[in-house]
């Protein structure tokens, strides 16, 4: 296998800078950062387009003007194989052609969950002198193949990663001002912190001051979300392009037809998804009124869509045992609202911006998704994150320790105590606004402020 293809730098180094993802992210006025360390095996997880591609070529670009001999590098998509003794097959032949090099070895394999059984391949990596002074940092956007892969690596010396779209407060420390991102870096609410909400006034008091330079990318995010491509597109020519929302539903395609999954079942799904955002349905219910055969089929699709990282389920707690209650009706919400407009046009058949007048209902969806990410354990939420009903509902419920915090969101400039339903039910409440800032019961904060301090 000619490995040199995918590594022209091996010959000439300066070709990283030739890269196509390397170069469209250096020509970048505002370069993203990425967070992770290259001091472990790694397998990082994320959806279709969100970057991953472009952050391993990232690391070989630094690693390379860092002083690391190119051909100690080597960046393989794993797209083209087709089975394990593929992927085995790459890593023996750059151990045969580095053997003689001094200095440790990097080898970053793009989309390998995408592989029958790639799991073993890694652990034949992980269990031989192959891996001996090599750093693996593999990517995949399937965590069902990652999760039945995984079993079978227990103990292994492989860190598993989510790397998902831009959180609303990442989308700042990157594209805010000078000022604001130095005071984010500064105030930041940990999961366990929430419940102590003097810290919570105190770093909203310090971020109050930017307020309408926040509510101002909020607006932004609302339609780009945290992918980089529309970002970039909107802030350089201030539209998304058609082509840009139908790139992420290709790909979702392309996925699911290796899932087996059929398309117009899919098409049905996302159509009930849009239809009952922010409102909770039983699976018989969905079923009937998209008229899938089953609600097994149902179920089984929102595990899917779960399992590539589009949506969250999110179920209904029972506040006496604190517990989720999974035969109850559910909700589910795109893990990012640029998906939003994505499938809307799928749905229609029109692609465009489809945020306008429904910023209170995607809104909740990038609230859920930021409470996710406090405590998500891969890709579960049902041991701290909820909804809860009785006669009126409440948007949020969070478990922390044995507290249970109630989030509730009204998008409006003024809001007041009686806005918050199911008040006595929780230790603590917050009720997240458009503008209003009150620290009394219950703690009233905008949104956009909110966002920026988990």
């Amino acid at each position: 296998m000619d490995l040199s293809l995918q590594n022209p730098w091996w010959k000439n180094p300066g070709a990283i800078e030739d890269d196509e993802k390397v170069k469209e992210a250096l020509n970048k006025r505002q370069r993203v950062t990425y967070s992770f360390n290259l001091t472990q095996n790694t397998l990082i997880l994320g959806p279709r387009q969100v970057g991953k591609t472009t952050m391993l070529k990232l690391f070989t670009h630094d690693l390379i003007n860092g002083g690391v001999n190119p051909r100690n590098i080597l960046y393989f998509s794993c797209e083209p194989l087709s089975k394990k003794r593929d992927i085995i097959e790459v890593l023996s032949d750059f151990d045969r052609i580095s053997s003689e090099l001094k200095g440790k070895k990097y080898l970053f394999l793009d989309e390998v969950t995408q592989i029958r059984d790639w799991e073993l391949a890694i652990k034949y990596f992980l269990e031989t002198k192959l891996s001996k002074n090599k750093l693996l940092v593999t990517t995949g956007s399937n965590a069902l193949l990652l999760k039945k892969g995984s079993e079978r690596l227990p103990g292994r010396d492989l860190k598993v990663s989510l790397f998902l779209p831009l959180s609303f407060r990442e989308f700042l420390l990157n594209f805010a001002s000078k000022e604001l991102k130095r005071e984010l870096k500064k105030n930041r609410m940990r999961y366990e912190e929430l419940t102590d909400m003097r810290k919570l006034k105190s770093m909203t008091v310090k971020l109050s001051p930017f307020l309408d330079e926040i509510n101002a990318k909020l607006y932004i995010y609302l339609k780009t979300g945290g992918y980089l491509k529309p970002i970039y597109e909107f802030l350089e020519n201030n539209y998304i392009r058609e082509e840009t929302y139908e790139i992420y539903v290709k790909w979702i395609l392309g996925d699911l037809s290796k899932l087996d999954k059929r398309e117009s079942i899919f098409k049905s799904m996302i159509r009930g998804v849009i239809k009952n955002y922010c409102s909770k349905f039983s699976l018989l219910s969905f079923a009937r009124e998209m008229e899938i055969p089953s609600h097994v089929t149902v179920s089984e699709y929102l595990e899917t869509f779960q399992s590539l990282l589009l949506v969250n389920n999110l179920y209904q707690v029972d506040l006496s045992k604190k517990l989720p209650v999974f035969r109850k009706e559910r909700k589910c919400y795109f893990i990012d609202p640029f998906l939003y407009s994505v499938f809307k046009g799928y749905s229609l058949g029109r692609y465009q911006d489809y945020s306008e007048n429904l910023e209170d209902r995607l809104l909740q969806g990038i609230v859920c998704e930021a409470l996710a990410r406090l405590n998500r354990q891969y890709l579960d939420i049902t041991h701290f994150l909820w909804f809860y009903t009785k006669k009126m509902e409440t948007d949020f419920v969070l478990k922390i320790q044995d507290s249970l915090i109630g989030i509730e969101l009204k998008f409006r400039d003024k809001v007041e105590k009686r806005d918050f339903p199911n008040f006595y039910s929780f230790d603590k409440r917050i009720l997240l606004s458009k503008r209003d800032l009150n620290f009394d019961d219950p703690f009233i904060i905008p949104v956009g402020l909110f966002l920026s301090l988990i």
